[in-house]
């Protein structure tokens, strides 16, 4: 029988730490053991004799403050996830979490008060889910990772981008793999997991890259016509020589075209990079590679690499859109400085009404948009049937924009069987 995960919940406010007691008991994905306190320091000493998986905590208190209270925790090694709620501004629990990130905490979500039952199901579900991929990660090994990785085909999944308004297909982003201990997630996380073995990392990309072009290659050219595939690419692998030397002979070898694959980096250059990285950024556009700007405001790239990288899209996280005080402006000066034109914008993590509310007000009809609230994630066997349904409903894939649809009255939400459903907004 599965064990309950164990919860710590501190909330100096009686009536609001019941709630979320409440809350969290009945939204969670299996059984519950919570502890509540009001106190900081008889919630410290809670922690340091229990291993709780998740760490629900206010900022705002007296005695020692919630960021104390994040700080003592790390010092007593304490590694749980963490869920902050507070009536801070998103900026500050923005840098809050950073924060608690820097100092080993290696999940952590934040909820502005006041907030709605659907934004707290929201994060809680997300919090939830970076806990199964930690447990994942936990539960491997790099060399159990590489001999499960190269025992069969890779299945891959892939996350659909669509036009704002039109609901054109875009293009796809290889979002993870499934191996048989369960689902990893192809972003910078797990690649910072895999930096243990410094070889690993590249050996990964390089599979993944050799997996995509095997399911290109099986697609028919004209389904996948001016659909941008892409994935995340980390510093480390670029930091490796010829790597896209390699990647342009594969495609050659099998008549696909560079400028059908994108690589989406989160991480910054700098003057400590290796000479390499820049060599191989130089590559990259010289054999016509897409690079695109991934996890603005939630990743490590800053405006001089904005300024710099010859970059043909950018992705924004909705988290980070939310919180520009003149969005319209302020996404604008991004693409102004990045050279990128809105049709190359994606918003990412779409994944409820509020979000997707936040994208429309932004007036970006032209980006493109991703996230459960636009379209679910896809496996390798329902990528081609789902691509020659986009053919067939007549919905032109376009990596620079397509028709735009007038009747907004209801929102498309593609499932996982590739077939449109109305939400009705």
């Amino acid at each position: 029988m599965q064990q309950p995960i164990k919860l710590l919940i501190l909330e100096d406010q009686v009536i609001l730490r019941k709630l979320i007691s409440r809350q969290t008991g009945f939204f969670s994905r299996q059984a519950t053991q919570i502890d509540e306190f009001s106190d900081p320091a008889e919630a410290l000493r809670s922690a340091a004799e229990t291993s709780y998986d998740l760490i629900i905590t206010d900022i705002g208190m007296p005695g020692m403050s919630g960021i104390d209270f994040i700080k003592n925790l790390s010092a007593i090694g304490c590694r749980a996830s963490l869920l902050i709620i507070s009536g801070y501004d998103p900026r500050t629990l923005h840098t809050i979490a950073d924060m608690a990130r820097g100092q080993g905490m290696r999940s952590v979500h934040f909820l502005c008060k006041p907030y709605s039952i659907d934004q707290f199901l929201h994060c809680l579900n997300a919090v939830f889910f970076d806990m199964e991929q930690r447990d994942a990660a936990l539960a491997l090994n790099p060399q159990q990772l590489w001999q499960d990785c190269a025992a069969q085909p890779l299945s891959l999944e892939f996350r659909p981008v669509l036009g704002l308004l039109g609901r054109e297909l875009r293009g796809m982003q290889v979002a993870g793999m499934r191996l048989p201990h369960g689902y990893l997630s192809l972003d910078a996380a797990f690649y910072r997991r895999l930096a243990v073995n410094p070889q690993l990392p590249v050996l990964i990309l390089e599979m993944v890259m050799e997996r995509l072009v095997q399911v290109l290659v099986n697609i028919p050219q004209s389904w996948r016509q001016g659909v941008l595939f892409s994935f995340y690419l980390d510093t480390s692998c670029l930091a490796h020589e010829n790597l896209f030397d390699r990647y342009s002979a594969l495609l050659r070898q099998h008549g696909l075209s560079c400028g059908q694959i994108g690589f989406m980096l989160e991480d910054g250059l700098h003057a400590g990079s290796s000479p390499v990285c820049f060599e191989n950024i130089a590559k990259l556009k010289y054999f016509g590679f897409p690079l695109l700007a991934d996890q603005l405001g939630a990743g490590r790239l800053t405006v001089s690499n904005l300024l710099r990288l010859p970059l043909q899209g950018l992705c924004l996280p909705v988290s980070t859109l939310k919180q520009l005080p003149a969005p319209q402006h302020d996404v604008a000066a991004l693409l102004q400085c990045s050279g990128v034109e809105q049709a190359q914008l994606i918003i990412s993590h779409v994944d409820g009404e509020s979000e997707l509310e936040a994208v429309m007000a932004a007036g970006h009809a032209q980006c493109g948009v991703c996230g459960e609230q636009i379209a679910l994630q896809l496996g390798v066997d329902e990528l081609s049937s789902y691509l020659a349904q986009q053919q067939t409903a007549g919905m032109p894939a376009s990596q620079t924009g397509g028709a735009i649809c007038d009747d907004m009255q209801g929102v498309n939400h593609v499932g996982r069987d590739g077939k449109a459903q109305n939400t009705g907004r």
